[in-house]
């Protein structure tokens, strides 16, 4: 073994000139390692330093397998760092077993003479002296090593240890940082994909019910049954829409307004429309975003606004009946959902609070949930006039 004292290496080292220009040097060279947030470009940045601090041929950062025990040459450094990675060492073996065991630095300027010197990994690689110091977290655990090999000039000294030591403290956070953040990484995907297999799931359900609907129809010969169960249908449609949104779209995201109505609009259409009434849809939007619920919620309010249409806007002297749609940002913070026809008008005494329909009802629990203003404009057809706060 290295005639140096060990308790003398990891023992308090007091600093000089030397040792403060080192710690200059490390300065200059540690924010490539702190501004890193990958682990694999973290572990690059910190052997590269490594050699720039320590003036060495050669390095390496080991981690700790805390399944089997042992180090993992994570990254090396030097002419031989292509055989060298992810070679795997023993923990009660070699220098770096030791000083994981021990949790204390190390250095030897002839390194083969030293009883814990294992041997060198490669054949084509010959170690001459070594400084090596122990990775700790924040709880003082220690999760690797770090060390470098062949100093180009002069020896490595007691000097060295504070500043190699500083050197790893700033590796070992980072490490830490980049570990934490890929397990938050993790959990957020793992939320997301299981988001994403429910609102699919839901999806698939309201599609089925749905399409029950559609079979039974046919069959129903009472007019109000087969009248409430298309609304019903209508109804489900609009739900349907916004998680087929989320389905195709990351969890989370807001959806946009102005496809969402495009789409459900024309769904509406096609379970409303029949052969002898052809009514024309046109869609006018702003690129206006909402968050899924209050989306959701004009959904729903344009399905029950575009049934009134078609049951009650048009009559046979409406030769080109026609339904307009918009959807407007007056502002940074107020959206204007429009829904005007051309039909017949509107009863001068209608009121949604007072219709007593199942729809009249959706629509103030809506233009409640929005905390919307509503106001019916009559003229040449109908208006149904909604703004709201974004």
């Amino acid at each position: 073994m290295s005639s140096l004292n060990r308790d003398k290496i990891a023992g308090k080292i007091s600093y000089d000139e030397k040792t403060s220009s080192s710690l200059q040097i490390l300065l200059k060279n540690i924010s490539s390692v702190n501004r890193a947030v990958k682990l694999r470009n973290i572990l690059r940045e910190s052997v590269e330093v490594v050699q720039n601090v320590m003036n060495t041929e050669a390095s390496s950062l080991m981690l700790l397998d805390e399944d089997t025990g042992e180090l993992i040459v994570s990254m090396p450094t030097g002419p031989v760092r292509r055989e060298v990675k992810g070679k795997r060492i023993k923990r009660d073996e070699g220098i770096g077993g030791w000083v994981v065991k021990n949790e204390k630095p190390f250095y030897s300027n002839n390194v083969t003479e030293s009883d814990l010197f294992a041997g060198d990994i490669s054949k084509d690689f010959t170690s001459e002296n070594i400084i090596c110091v122990p990775l700790r977290d924040s709880d003082k655990k220690v999760i690797g090593v770090l060390q470098a090999i062949n100093r180009r000039e002069g020896d490595f000294t007691d000097r060295d240890i504070p500043v190699f030591e500083a050197l790893a403290d700033h590796v070992a956070l980072a490490i830490e940082r980049s570990r934490e953040l890929q397990e938050v990484q993790k959990k957020l995907e793992e939320r997301d994909l299981l988001l994403t297999e429910v609102h699919h799931r839901l999806k698939n359900n309201l599609s089925t019910i749905t399409a029950l609907i559609e079979l039974e129809l046919p069959d129903i010969e009472d007019e109000v049954a087969r009248e409430a169960l298309q609304k019903t249908m209508t109804r489900i449609k609009s739900m349907t829409e916004v998680h087929d949104f989320l389905y195709n779209n990351k969890p989370g995201n807001e959806i946009k307004l102005k496809l969402y109505v495009e789409r459900l609009s024309k769904k509406i259409a096609e379970t409303l429309s029949h052969a002898s009434r052809d009514v024309k849809i046109k869609v006018r939007a702003d690129d206006v975003s909402l968050d899924t619920d209050r989306a959701m919620s004009c959904g729903l309010l344009l399905n029950e606004l575009l049934v009134n249409c078609y049951k009650h806007a048009f009559d046979e002297d409406i030769k080109d009946p026609k339904i307009i749609i918009e959807v407007n940002e007056l502002d940074s913070e107020v959206i204007e959902f429009k829904v005007s026809d051309n039909g017949a008008g509107i009863r001068e005494d209608f009121s949604i609070t007072e219709s007593g329909s199942v729809g009249g009802w959706l629509i103030d629990v809506l233009i409640r949930r929005l905390d919307a203003d509503i106001d019916i404009q009559r003229g040449c057809g109908t208006t149904f006039l909604i703004r709201f706060d974004k």
